[in-house]
């Protein structure tokens, strides 16, 4: 495993706002270098009935700390929201992430 893409880990926290929405933030944490592999993009369909364009990837790194469900790396010039991660016995973590194209 190479670790050669840099990425900055964002911890989202949310609060309800006084209209009953939520507001949410970004609060920035820790650089993380780890090994970046993109899935090609696919379309997909909304609950709406539109189509959006959704891509997921594999980033590879050595460390859990800090990262957590929901929270978001940029990376390449895109924000990736993490979807999941887990840690092999060979102590990788790999972190699955998501975004949709605009």
């Amino acid at each position: 495993m190479t670790l050669q893409t840099p990425a900055r880990l964002y911890a989202v926290t949310g609060t309800e706002s006084v209209y009953g929405g939520r507001s949410f933030s970004l609060t920035p944490g820790a650089t993380v270098w780890g090994d970046f592999r993109p899935d090609m993009p696919a379309v997909e369909s909304t609950a709406e009935g539109d189509a959006c364009v959704v891509q997921g990837a594999d980033f590879l790194c050595r460390s859990a700390a800090g990262l957590a469900r929901g929270g978001r790396l940029s990376l390449k010039g895109f924000d990736w929201r993490i979807v999941s991660f887990d840690e092999g016995a060979d102590g990788t973590v790999r972190v699955r992430l998501e975004r949709i194209h605009p």
